[in-house]
């Protein structure tokens, strides 16, 4: 009887519950140490994203009112950028307003020239100023 035991133990293909729990907490191991660095490159690729767009919108801006000054028309008001955000223009000398809406950018506009723009994503706000360059949450 013992014999005929040792056989069918023998014969019995598979795994055993031990080793299906040491590879379930091998995989669970992994995956703890790789989350956070998964989430660390998600965040940085939407800083990269939001600072492009930024960009993207600062050029069309700055072209748009570099072509509103060549003409003898300044009082023509711009229009949604081709980024599809919304642009509001922030009276010269005023308090610098940085944008709560989602792809919503201010700017001010000093002597035909911006000289301060500000876009804020949903998650990350980019400025710019003509002294300082690009700062926000979303620089590195």
């Amino acid at each position: 009887m013992v014999k005929k035991l040792r056989e069918n133990r023998k014969n019995k293909k598979g795994f055993t519950l031990v080793e299906l729990i040491v590879v379930i907490v091998i995989i669970l191991v992994l995956s703890a140490v790789m989350v956070p660095n998964v989430l660390k490159y998600v965040e940085k690729s939407q800083k990269a994203n939001c600072k492009a767009d930024a960009g993207t919108i600062l050029v069309d801006l700055q072209a748009q009112i570099a072509d509103l000054y060549s003409t003898e028309n300044i009082t023509v008001t711009l229009p949604t950028t081709a980024a599809g955000a919304t642009v509001t223009s922030v009276a010269a000398g005023a308090t610098q307003v940085v944008p709560k809406n989602k792809n919503e950018a201010n700017y001010t506009v000093t002597d035909g020239e911006v000289t301060y723009f500000s876009y804020f994503n949903g998650k990350f706000n980019a400025i710019w100023t003509k002294d300082v360059g690009w700062s926000g949450t979303c620089m590195d």
